[in-house]
């Protein structure tokens, strides 16, 4: 082989040496199938911290969502004529909110509907299953007051509460019961309630120990809440001393009716139906209503 043969073997080598390294550098910078060499990776904690997305009746954004749906209420109360004036809804009530929430947890009903802080007071004792959603179940709001009997000594009491409910008002005791059973402040406390002197007898109230936080029982067994101490500070001021009965809430009128009972204190509200059978004393707290479902 001569010396030009030989020069034209060796760069003819060089080329085919060369190309063989382009060519395992080109494969080594190719992805798989389907990959993208410029996506970034994805870590398990990424995907697995994400929450996933509602589904059901949590995913529900307005009232028309109801339309057709299995819903609890307790019974009589405003909850249930909003959820009887919804389209195709199937209506279940019930004597107890308690029992309403263990019909959701349950799935026998898709929601309940019932006032805010009832609401809040189901939710807060299941806080792992049952959540509120973030629109009311109807854009009016509702007024409570307190029943007295349809006769003049119940319009004359009706009239002894409203010049007391001002006189509390004023001087900060209704501010300090919202704050210990609405706002649930920790360092929110009562006055003193002081005991009556010369009494003018005893007031009879009828409610419904089903309504947390407004009325329920404590663990003895005895009534309390927000309506119970209002009505303990409301007769003090009026001169009176007051007996607690507790009774299924569509119980409360006719109660009142017949004289069992001498007037309501249950988060009730003042409609005109209900001004019918009873007389109203003025307004002392707004209310709307609200749904629970499942989470």
């Amino acid at each position: 082989m001569n010396m030009k043969t030989w020069k034209k073997v060796l760069a003819l080598g060089l080329a085919l040496g060369l190309s063989v390294t382009l060519m395992t550098g080109c494969a080594n910078s190719e992805t798989p199938s389907g990959g993208d060499a410029g996506a970034p990776s994805v870590s398990p904690s990424a995907s697995q911290g994400a929450e996933p997305a509602a589904t059901g009746p949590a995913a529900w954004t307005s009232v028309d969502d109801l339309k057709g749906a299995k819903i609890a209420v307790q019974e009589g109360t405003t909850g249930n004529d909003v959820a009887a004036a919804i389209d195709g809804a199937t209506v279940s009530a019930f004597k107890a909110a308690t029992a309403c929430a263990i019909e959701l947890m349950n799935g026998r009903v898709d929601c309940v509907v019932i006032d805010t802080n009832p609401a809040k007071a189901l939710v807060a004792a299941n806080p792992d299953k049952l959540m509120l959603l973030d629109f009311p179940a109807s854009e009016e709001s509702e007024t409570y007051a307190i029943a007295t009997q349809k006769n003049d000594a119940g319009a004359d009491l009706a009239a002894e509460f409203n010049t007391a409910m001002k006189t509390l008002k004023d001087n900060g005791t209704f501010d300090a019961l919202v704050s210990v059973y609405i706002s649930k402040e920790e360092d929110a406390t009562l006055p003193e309630l002081k005991p009556v002197e010369n009494s003018k007898g005893t007031l009879v109230m009828g409610t419904n120990c089903e309504f947390e936080p407004f009325e329920y029982l404590t663990s003895a067994g005895e009534p309390t809440g927000f309506d119970v101490d209002f009505v303990k500070y409301l007769c003090a001021e009026m001169g009176y001393e007051v007996t607690v009965e507790n009774m299924d809430f569509d119980a409360l009128i006719p109660a009142l009716q017949s004289g069992r009972i001498d007037f309501i204190a249950a988060g009730l509200t003042r409609n005109d139906e209900r001004e019918q059978n009873a007389n109203f004393t003025d307004g002392y707290y707004d209310a709307v209503q609200s749904i629970i479902v499942q989470k």
